[in-house]
């Protein structure tokens, strides 16, 4: 950037450093010779330099601090719109998720009374097909009285296996209803 640039953006420490290193410059072309008259005049232009870097410090850092304080305040502007961003997204995110167990509510209980509408060894069958989990899941679900007919139709290994897992499942639900969580 040139340096009239800058000096028409009051870029004040700037302007102090050239005026300091323009008093010292005449000082590279003096040779040997040294006179008294020579040292007071570039003693008194130090000084004058000096008393001018001084008398500016002041502004120039309060120019730098006010720089700096709207540099933080337009990042506290933008990290705020990216929050309230965020927060919608977030607030999308948490109607899909309430509106995709409302569908996954509706669909187990259909799913449950498909189940219990079917007769016991055409379920039973259905069943067998099925992840140990989701048969589980709609067997307890079902009537005691249907959910017992289903498993006579089952094999009896695999009938002894679900068994197994509905009455870990039930002992579970039972401790925790018993300690007072319940979930």
């Amino acid at each position: 950037m040139p340096l009239l640039k800058l000096f028409e953006k009051n870029f004040i420490p700037l302007k102090c450093a050239i005026v300091t290193v323009g008093l010292c410059m005449p000082l590279t072309g003096v040779n040997a010779q040294t006179s008294v008259e020579t040292t007071e005049d570039l003693s008194a232009a130090l000084a004058q330099a000096r008393n001018y870097c001084q008398a500016i410090a002041d502004e120039a850092k309060d120019a730098r601090i006010a720089w700096q304080m709207r540099a933080l305040f337009d990042v506290e502007r933008q990290m705020n719109e990216k929050i309230s961003e965020l927060d919608a997204k977030i607030a999308e995110l948490r109607s899909w998720v309430k509106r995709r167990d409302e569908i996954l509510q509706r669909a187990e209980g259909h799913v449950v009374d498909i189940y219990a509408n079917m007769r016991p060894d055409a379920a039973a069958l259905q069943l067998t097909s099925l992840d140990d989990q989701t048969a589980v899941s709609i067997l307890l679900q079902m009537k005691a009285r249907k959910a017992s007919a289903v498993l006579a139709e089952l094999s009896s290994e695999r009938a002894a296996y679900l068994t197994d897992i509905m009455a870990e499942l039930t002992a579970r639900k039972a401790a925790k209803e018993k300690s007072g969580v319940l979930q």
